[in-house]
C-alpha cells in the first residue's frame, strides 16, 4: 500500500554497500547498489545541531522521513544517501512505529550529515 504521505516526499538515492574482503592479501571494498527511495527532507534546527557530537556540529545536516530502512553509521556496512548533488551518512534513526488500527503509517526519522569533501 502506498503511503498517503508520498505526495510530500522527494526522490533520493540510497547507496547500499556489500561487505568487502581480502583478495590476494589486499583489502577490496564491496560493491554498491544505488536504489531510488522517497523521503521528506527537512533542514535541522540550530538547537538540533548543537546536540550532535562536537566535530560534527558544523556539518550540513537534515532530517529525513521515509519508510525505507537505512543502515546508519553504527551498522557494519552503513548506507550513503545522495540528494541535492551531495553525499550524506545517517548518524541516527528514530523508528515511528504507529498504530495500523488508526491508519497511521510506519516510518523512520533519520538524522543525516554531509560527508566531508563530498
Amino acid at each position: 500500500m502506498t503511503s498517503p504521505f508520498e505526495i510530500f516526499r522527494s526522490p533520493v538515492t540510497l547507496r547500499r554497500f556489500q561487505s568487502g574482503g581480502y583478495s590476494n592479501g589486499r583489502w577490496t571494498d564491496g560493491i554498491y547498489t544505488d536504489m531510488p527511495i522517497t523521503s521528506s527532507i527537512q533542514p535541522m534546527k540550530g538547537e538540533e545541531m548543537q546536540e550532535l557530537p562536537e566535530g560534527r556540529r558544523e556539518s550540513e545536516g537534515y532530517r529525513l522521513f521515509t519508510s525505507a530502512l537505512i543502515h546508519t553509521v553504527t551498522d557494519v556496512n552503513p548506507d550513503l544517501v545522495l540528494f541535492l548533488g551531495k553525499t550524506f551518512e545517517a548518524v541516527q534513526v528514530l523508528p515511528w512505529q504507529n498504530s495500523q488500527a488508526l491508519g497511521l503509517v510506519h516510518h523512520y526519522q533519520y538524522i543525516v550529515l554531509r560527508l566531508e569533501g563530498q
